[in-house]
């Protein structure tokens, strides 16, 4: 199991809209980067791609970015079919006594879903974007693309009736995926399943706070 360390920061998420964005030229405030690199199915096209986590006083900010030289966006809309597209996803599990963790997907045009279950069935989806989680996503310029956003301390207690204390650690996953362009399905902590299924929380990988 992997393991990745949340460190606080006071830094800002970096503003990604209009610009491009490069992680080499711009790290996140020092944090280390968890890369993107588990391919548990057949498929040649394995882009490089990263995660960034800090602790920011009352949050989280994440900062998800993978190279490719085209993407696909066709959903636009807070809710839309994202996993299709070109897209990058942070799956948490904040706390090891309830079952239930939360999907934060991105695509390449900045569109977000938000779900909350125990597993692939029976998900809720958020009607609407939280408030203040702020998400911006780069220009793509054939290179790098990013998408960036906060997981506010007030969302995680809004939905499990508490937060996760420092020192205590967490369970989740990152993942880039597409299944339209480029079909491809990577992730962080590996995954054993028979066919691309990102729901598998028994195989999510330890994020220390």
């Amino acid at each position: 199991m992997r393991e990745y360390e949340i460190i606080s920061t006071k830094c800002a998420l970096p503003v990604l809209t209009g610009r491009a964005f490069d992680p080499d030229a711009e790290p996140f405030c020092a944090a280390p980067f968890a890369p993107i690199d588990r391919y548990a199915w057949p498929g040649d096209y394995r882009p490089e791609a990263r995660a960034y986590v800090a602790r920011d006083g009352d949050g989280l900010s994440v900062l998800l970015c993978a190279r490719e030289e085209t993407v696909a966006a066709a959903a636009t809309a807070f809710g839309g079919e994202v996993w299709k597209d070109s897209c990058l996803e942070f799956f948490l599990k904040p706390f090891a006594d309830d079952d239930r963790y939360l999907n934060l997907e991105a695509n390449a045009a900045g569109a977000m879903l938000i779900g909350l279950g125990a597993g692939r069935e029976g998900r809720a989806l958020l009607p609407a974007l939280p408030g203040g989680m702020r998400p911006t996503v780069s220009r793509h310029a054939g290179g790098w693309w990013a998408v960036s956003y906060r997981v506010p301390d007030a969302l995680i207690e809004e939905l499990f009736g508490r937060t996760p204390a420092p020192g205590r650690a967490m369970a989740g996953n990152f993942y880039c995926c597409d299944e339209s362009l480029h079909p491809h399905f990577g992730s962080w902590n590996p995954i054993q399943a028979p066919q691309p299924d990102f729901h598998r929380p028994e195989c999510f990988g330890r994020l220390l706070l």
